[in-house]
């Protein structure tokens, strides 16, 4: 009697693959995870509510690069003005104002008709 030991290979084979493809799929997860962090607390995109008399959140924080979105959600008109950096313009209630932010920094700005509003964008 002889014992065939070739479905014996086919399972260490399989068994091999498999752990080549756990630790592939385990390398990309850690690149992930690396590239992520490289980023953390700063997105390519920005978002700030004008509510009221105050900008929501008071303090953004993007990547160089990113295009931040005033949008007034009250019901008066604002603007996003920094001295000889940057003006939205007037942004009507229910309308919004994009800015992109090219170089790092930290940029506060305030709206023109309320001064007393104020804001900041951290740009990494």
């Amino acid at each position: 009697m002889t014992i065939d030991s070739r479905p014996r290979q086919r399972w260490l084979w399989a068994g091999i693959g498999l752990a080549a493809l756990a630790s592939a799929l385990a390398l990309i997860g850690l690149h992930n995870e690396v590239a992520a962090g490289a980023t953390a607390g700063a997105s390519k995109a920005g978002k700030v509510s004008v509510v009221d008399f105050a900008y929501r959140p008071a303090t953004l924080k993007v990547a160089k690069g990113s295009q931040v979105v005033f949008t007034n959600a009250g019901d008066l008109t604002h603007t996003a003005t920094r001295a000889k950096g940057f003006d939205s313009g007037d942004i009507d209630p229910g309308e919004s104002a994009s800015i992109r932010f090219a170089k790092p920094g930290t940029f506060a700005y305030h709206c023109t008709l309320h001064p007393f509003m104020r804001g900041k964008v951290i740009v990494e």
